[in-house]
């Protein structure tokens, strides 16, 4: 062939040029390989960061949205805070990569315990300063001779009396718990008194008259107590669902001294009622806020019950007559608190707030007088209402 076709100097130059290309593509390859390595590196680690749930993230991804979890789109896989009641935000469990039948969409790794959702107690401890509303206006006792001077029911004004409201609860998730709670009221106490002249008129269903009496004074003592217990239902609300069963007791004595240098005169009722029924209701939840107010708590409960009720009215002196009246009827009862939270630790938390507490349908030691006759024996009022409220301040302690 020709030397030119073989010339040794051109030979570096045909064949040389492809061991350039061949170095080449192993470079690039090489790069390729080692940009994929950190791509996948990457979004593996950011990954990761998505099922954290601890307090503390070993990554430096934000939050990502979890609209396939059922949460809305505001909601974000929060690391320092959220809620047990949304699915996709847990504030209380510390353990990495948790999973449970609940959140099984949620985490890598399952672990067969999970401290932060074991079941939990709760105890409460809440102290009361209760009084009565003044019952409705009506004549007891007057002066014949002198209408003015009378015992009326509106003269009996209640004053302030400490209770206790104590609870225990047993929480599974911080969601569903059932309740055993006592709560129970110091005799609550209302005096009145006034002069008369001569003969005075007690006002029950048949008129009595007695003589030559020179005061009246009456005294008026309220007990208020019951026990309770509940199941507490989660929801996708800011509220809880409550249902449950209630013993409540209100008894009652009104006792009037007609003062006499002759023939004193002791007039006497007493009432006992004592309630049995069902509850319902709804109570706030420490992670879902009400009007963007995380502190503030709530609860409404109302119930339909039977009620055991009896008085006895006694009138002893110069006439000496008594009436006994059982009877069962239905009662509703209304409990409604509201008040604000603060937690001192992880485990204690101080509130206070407002309560009420409404009876209606239950015997009222100053409504039997008029329904009662002392000469027949028989009479009695299982109308009335009976309203309740007051202050509370409570300590929690969660174990």
């Amino acid at each position: 062939m020709p030397s030119s076709v073989y010339n040794k100097g051109d030979f570096p130059a045909c064949v040389f040029p492809q061991a350039g290309r061949v170095n080449a593509i192993l470079a690039l390859t090489g790069f390729m390989l080692i940009a994929f390595s950190l791509v996948f590196t990457s979004n593996l680690y950011a990954a990761q960061c998505n099922v954290c749930d601890s307090s503390v993230c070993d990554c430096d991804c934000e939050p990502q949205p979890l609209c396939d979890m059922g949460c809305t789109s505001t909601d974000n896989l929060d690391l320092s805070s959220g809620s047990d009641s949304l699915p996709g935000v847990m504030s209380a469990c510390q353990c990495r990569e948790c999973n449970t039948k609940r959140f099984a969409n949620q985490f890598q790794d399952s672990r067969n315990r999970c401290e932060g959702y074991q079941p939990q107690w709760l105890g409460t401890a809440r102290a009361l300063a209760f009084t009565r509303v003044t019952p409705s206006a009506g004549v007891l006792i007057s002066d014949s001779t002198n209408p003015i001077r009378q015992i009326n029911r509106d003269d009996l004004e209640f004053g302030w009396e400490p209770g206790i409201d104590v609870a225990i609860r047993r929480l599974k998730w911080n969601e569903n718990s059932f309740e055993l709670r006592f709560m129970g009221i110091e005799t609550l106490a209302a005096r009145s008194s006034t002069a008369a002249g001569g003969t005075a008129e007690i006002h029950a269903a048949l008129p009595v008259f007695v003589g030559d009496i020179t005061s009246i004074d009456a005294t008026y003592h309220s007990d208020l107590y019951g026990i309770e217990a509940n199941w507490q239902f989660v929801t996708y609300c800011p509220f809880q669902y409550i249902a449950g069963l209630r013993y409540i007791g209100l008894n009652e004595e009104l006792t009037t001294e007609l003062s006499s240098p002759t023939a004193p005169v002791t007039y006497r009722t007493t009432t006992q009622n004592d309630l049995y029924g069902v509850q319902v209701g709804i109570t706030s939840i420490p992670d879902m806020s009400l009007f963007d107010c995380r502190w503030l708590t709530w609860s409404a409960k109302i119930g339909l019950y039977g009620n055991d009720a009896e008085q006895t009215s006694i009138l002893t002196g110069a006439v000496g007559q008594r009436a006994d009246s059982p009877a069962d009827t239905a009662a509703f009862v209304g409990e409604f608190r509201v008040g604000l939270q603060a937690p001192i630790t992880h485990c204690i938390t101080i509130s206070g707030g407002y309560e009420l507490f409404l009876m209606e349908r239950v015997a009222i030691a100053t409504d039997q007088l008029q329904a009662t006759n002392f000469f027949t024996g028989t009479g009695s009022d299982n109308e009335g209402n009976a309203l309740f409220h007051g202050a509370s301040a409570a300590l929690t302690l969660h174990f």
